[in-house]
């Protein structure tokens, strides 16, 4: 089964880290691909307003041989990068590992990556390949992908996913709501009690596994309180 990772590493380590420099507030984004043989990393959306001084920073790097803006949407430039084939460090590793990029952030102090791999053996290699290449990796988070049929969807269960939309679906978070809790335990045939818990689990779960994330990785600290999206097994019921 393939396992996803995010992982933070420091700017000063990462092929684009010297990127921000002249420019420490701003914020990059890695525009997500099928893998190909442009590289891990050929596309990298970045601020208009800092789009000169980023353009000279990549044309001034040893490890790219081009950088084009191709594209312009709202506030933003779409550059193309052209990877030289001596490029080492993580990049590599991410390539040796038969890794996929699913989400990449770039701020002037760190990356945060989000990597897909086929297996956890792929991923051990990753991080082998990342501290024999002195690559400082910090593991921010750890699970397993998931099939969309499978018991967990989102770190939800299904008795939760069942209570979050049905929650949903009868205007339980509208302001003002149009359902109570004890409604909702009604329709589901549990105690109003076991709702209110339930609901509370699922919602730090459902946060847990797609927001969390986004949110560490835009204000650098790249922490989790949770190593996996699944609940300990106890919890599963509920």
């Amino acid at each position: 089964m393939s396992v996803i990772a995010t992982v933070a590493i420091p700017a000063s380590e990462f092929p684009l880290g010297s990127l921000l420099e002249p420019v420490p507030d701003a914020t990059v984004t890695v525009e997500t691909t099928v893998p190909t043989s442009d590289g891990v990393v050929p596309y990298l959306w970045v601020p208009d307003e800092a789009a000169d001084e980023i353009l000279a920073a990549l044309e001034a790097s040893t490890d790219v041989d081009d950088a084009t803006p191709i594209d312009e949407v709202d506030d933003s430039v779409l550059v193309k990068i052209e990877w030289d084939q001596r490029v080492n460090g993580v990049l590599a590793a991410i390539r040796e590992s038969d890794a996929i990029v699913t989400s990449a952030v770039g701020t002037a102090s760190r990356w945060t990556l989000r990597l897909r791999f086929p297996a956890y053996e792929d991923l051990s290699q990753f991080y082998t390949d990342c501290v024999d290449g002195d690559v400082s990796l910090e593991l921010v988070q750890l699970h397993e992908a998931v099939d969309p049929d499978s018991e967990f969807r989102f770190g939800l269960t299904r008795a939760q996913r069942e209570l979050v939309i049905a929650a949903y679906e009868a205007g339980y978070f509208e302001v003002p709501r149009k359902t109570t809790l004890v409604e909702l335990a009604e329709q589901l045939e549990i105690s109003d009690s076991a709702v209110s818990q339930r609901l509370r689990r699922g919602l730090a779960a459902l946060i847990n596994a797609t927001l969390l994330v986004d949110s560490q990785r835009a204000d650098g600290t790249g922490r989790t309180a949770v190593g996996t999206d699944a609940q300990p097994r106890s919890d599963r019921d509920g």
